[in-house]
């Protein structure tokens, strides 16, 4: 695993998700995953891992909790979540897709879509 990932991982708020603890990890409150896709295949999920990093730590970061997916549970959380591109960034609410942000964009597209899901009270609440 690169440091990009670690460091990722060890911020507070991020924990890895493997399939038998999916279920519990999207009903336990608002949740982000995150599917990297082969790395090496895809090379920007490292780019995403580092805005989600910075995400994490911002004030947004400080109400919101992000799984990163095991790669070897990837191709049923994406059949589950109807996501088809990696890397993706997944935000859900009581087990619900609200929004999700596949591939790298710039980083505003990512700020915008925490923004709007917040205002809207889909993403962020107490927990």
């Amino acid at each position: 695993m690169s440091y990009v990932f670690e460091s990722l991982l060890a911020t507070p708020g991020c924990e890895p998700v493997r399939s038998e603890d999916l279920d519990e990890f999207v009903a336990a409150g608002p949740r982000v995953l995150f599917l990297t896709g082969d790395t090496i295949q895809r090379p920007e999920a490292g780019d995403v891992a580092v805005v989600m990093r910075e995400i994490m730590r911002g004030p947004e970061g400080e109400r919101v909790r992000l799984g990163v997916v095991d790669r070897r549970d990837e191709e049923p959380v994406m059949k589950k979540f109807g996501v088809v591109v990696l890397p993706a960034v997944v935000m859900i609410r009581d087990g619900q897709v609200k929004e999700i942000v596949a591939r790298m964009r710039d980083w505003q597209v990512y700020t915008q879509a925490f923004a709007r899901l917040a205002a809207a009270g889909l993403l962020f609440g107490s927990f």
